[in-house]
């Protein structure tokens, strides 16, 4: 054999060798593990997942929109008219913030004791969301004041006696979501 036939014979036999290796490594390994990913845990206040829930009543600065989910996952008002676009869009995402973001501080009621809370804005909250699943208990949020750096906003939940610091976009998108219902 001269060496140009051991050439050609070379990058096909090199190909083979490759693709043999490759079907080996699939039949006999398992996959690699990625170690340095975290399992994503939702730590949010709603304990149970966004499409779950059914209905929903949002509350702020005089309006108010009851909205129910349809058979298809999108959101209605409760006496009829879809929503659509950016209120809709809104309330998924609050909805799914507040199943997956937890709060970033939880204030005991005994560090509450002789400090005035008005400033928190939890008395007229900015948005009070009202959240129900096909069983148990509704959920209520009350969104009030950010903090003083204006990074954090005060939550209280309806029957919980502490009040929660959650990042203000959970809170802004409630607003959003709102303010798109109501500008109809």
């Amino acid at each position: 054999m001269s060496a140009l036939s051991l050439r050609r014979l070379a990058m096909p036999l090199l190909a083979v060798m490759a693709l043999a290796w490759l079907v080996a490594m699939v039949v006999t390994g398992a996959q690699p593990v990625q170690r340095q990913l975290v399992r994503f845990e939702a730590k949010g206040v709603l304990r149970i997942e966004p499409d779950v829930v059914r209905k929903i009543t949002l509350g702020g600065g005089g309006r108010q929109a009851a909205l129910v989910r349809g058979g298809d996952g999108g959101w209605a008002r409760e006496g009829g008219g879809a929503v659509e676009g950016g209120a809709a869009t809104h309330l998924d995402t609050a909805v799914k913030m507040l199943h997956r973001s937890g709060p970033v501080r939880e204030i005991a009621p005994e560090e509450l004791s002789g400090v005035d809370t008005r400033p928190f804005g939890l008395d007229e909250p900015v948005v009070t969301a009202t959240l129900s699943g096909p069983a148990g208990q509704p959920l209520t949020v009350r969104f009030g004041a950010l903090n003083p750096e204006g990074f954090l906003q005060y939550m209280r939940i309806d029957g919980d006696s502490k009040v929660y610091l959650m990042s203000r976009f959970i809170g802004a998108e409630w607003v959003a979501a709102l303010e798109g219902m109501t500008a109809r």
